[in-house]
C-alpha cells in the first residue's frame, strides 16, 4: 500500500530527516507506510509585521518579471544522458552543471503552499499564476491559499480542481502578476532511467532556506504514476519533478517505506484533465482512503479482475452499459482512444471520464468486433455492493 506525503501540520507531527539517494535501479519496496508529518516553521506573522527580519515575507508586485529563458541543451549533456550511466568524473561534472542550470531557472517558480494550518508545495506554469500541485494538497476547490516564494515574497490565491483518483490538483494566484513560471514537458518525453531533479518545500516553508534540490533517476513509469529514487520527505507534496531540460515532468505525490519509493503524478495526466481542473471540478476516488462511490463517473459493469482481458461478468440494470448494449460475455477491448487489456485498465479510464460525456467502446462478442457508444452516468447515492476503493 502506498500513502500520501501527508500535509505537514503547524500544530503536530514529527520531522522526518532526508535519506541519502539510493543507487539508480535499486529495487522498489512494494509496501509502504505513512510518512511522518513534520511541523511547519511559521512563515511570518499573519499581518506580515515582522519588519525586523531581513527576509520577512513581503507582497509580490506587478513589476516582478517572469522567468522564461529555458536552460541550454548542449551536445555534451546529450551524449552523457544517452549513456546507461556516467563513464567518469567528466560526465558527472556535466550532469552537475546541467542540474545547477535547471535549479537556477526553476527555483523562482517553486512555491510553498499554506492552506489553513497545512503546508505543501507547488509550481507555477504560466505568467498568469496557474499552479500545479498534488490533489491532497489542494484538497477541494475554492479554498484560500497563501503562496510563499524562495525570495521571501508572498501572494494570495485559491484552489481550483482536484482529481482524487490520481492525486492531481490545480491552484491559481489571484494577486496581480506576471509571475515566474516554468514549462511543462511533452506528455511522452520521459523515459525509464532518465535523470530527474526534484524541488519542493519539505517540512514547510523556511525564510532562510531555498527549496532543497534532490537528484535521481526514473525507475518505473506508467500512465498514472512515476517512480524515482529522487528522495522525498513530508511537505514535498505538490512540488515539481523536472527533467534536465528544466521541464516539469511530474508532481510529488506520495512515498513508501524505502528511499527508492518516491511516487509522482505524471504531467500527462494534468494535460488530459486540464479543463476540468481549471473549471474547479473535484472527482475520482481518493487513493488515500476507501471513500464512498458517490459522485463518481459510473459505467455499470463488473469483470473478473484475475482473468486475462476485460470480460464482462455482470451488467447492472438501467445503467449506462446496459443502455449502450453491452452484454455479459462481451470483452471490452477499447475505451475511447485507449486499448483495454484488463479490468483495472478499464476502471482507471472510467475514473478519468467526465460524467455525462459520451465514450466510444469496442467489444468482442462471439468472435466479432462491435463498436458501441455509452453516455457516462454519475453516481448520486451510495448503492448496495459498491466496490471499495483500494488505498
Amino acid at each position: 500500500m502506498t500513502v500520501y506525503l501527508i500535509l505537514a501540520s503547524v500544530a503536530t507531527g514529527l520531522a522526518q530527516p532526508a535519506a541519502p539517494v539510493a543507487p539508480p535501479g535499486a529495487p522498489v519496496d512494494p509496501s509502504a507506510t505513512p510518512a511522518a508529518s513534520p511541523p511547519a516553521k511559521p512563515s511570518a506573522p499573519a499581518d506580515g509585521s515582522d519588519k525586523s527580519a531581513p527576509n520577512a515575507l513581503k507582497p509580490r508586485t506587478a513589476e516582478t518579471k517572469p522567468v522564461r529563458q529555458a536552460p541550454p541543451w548542449s551536445d555534451a549533456i546529450q551524449n552523457v544522458v544517452s549513456q546507461r550511466y556516467p563513464r567518469g568524473i567528466a560526465d558527472l561534472k556535466e550532469i552537475q552543471n546541467q542540474v545547477q542550470t535547471v535549479v537556477r531557472y526553476a527555483r523562482p517558480a517553486v512555491v510553498g503552499v499554506q492552506i489553513g494550518n497545512s503546508v505543501g508545495s507547488g509550481v507555477i506554469v504560466n505568467a498568469e499564476g496557474l499552479v500545479l500541485t498534488a490533489g491532497h494538497v489542494a484538497m477541494q476547490p475554492n479554498r484560500p491559499v497563501r503562496f510563499m516564494f524562495p525570495d521571501g515574497s508572498r501572494a494570495r490565491g485559491v484552489t481550483l480542481g482536484v482529481n482524487q483518483s490520481i492525486d492531481s490538483g490545480m491552484m491559481k494566484i489571484t494577486d496581480k502578476g506576471p509571475w515566474p513560471f516554468v514549462d511543462v514537458a511533452p506528455s511522452d518525453a520521459l523515459a525509464d532511467g532518465e535523470w530527474v531533479v526534484g524541488l519542493g518545500q519539505p517540512n514547510g516553508y523556511f525564510r532562510d532556506r531555498a527549496p532543497p534540490v534532490r537528484i535521481g533517476r526514473v525507475l518505473y513509469k506508467d500512465a498514472d504514476v512515476i517512480n524515482t529514487d529522487c528522495t522525498l520527505v513530508g511537505g514535498d507534496s505538490g512540488g515539481p519533478l523536472f527533467n534536465l531540460k528544466g521541464q516539469v515532468v511530474g508532481i510529488h505525490s506520495r512515498i513508501g517505506r524505502r528511499i527508492t519509493s518516491n511516487f509522482h503524478v505524471p504531467i500527462s495526466t494534468y494535460e488530459l484533465t486540464w479543463d476540468r481542473l481549471l473549471a474547479g471540478e473535484i472527482w475520482g476516488g481518493s487513493i488515500a482512503s476507501a471513500e464512498r462511490a458517490r459522485n463518481r463517473p459510473f459505467l455499470g459493469v463488473t469483470c473478473n479482475p484475475r482473468e486475462e482481458g476485460c470480460r464482462v461478468t455482470q451488467v447492472m440494470p438501467g445503467m449506462p452499459a446496459e443502455r449502450a448494449g453491452i452484454k455479459v460475455g462481451d470483452v471490452i477491448t477499447r475505451y475511447g482512444e485507449t486499448e483495454i487489456a484488463s479490468f483495472a485498465e478499464l476502471a482507471a479510464q472510467v475514473l478519468k471520464t467526465r460524467p455525462g460525456s459520451r465514450v466510444k467502446l469496442k467489444v468482442e462478442r462471439e468472435g466479432k468486433a462491435i463498436e458501441l457508444q455509452v453516455r457516462m452516468a454519475q453516481v448520486g447515492r451510495d448503492f448496495p455492493g459498491a466496490p471499495p476503493l483500494e488505498s
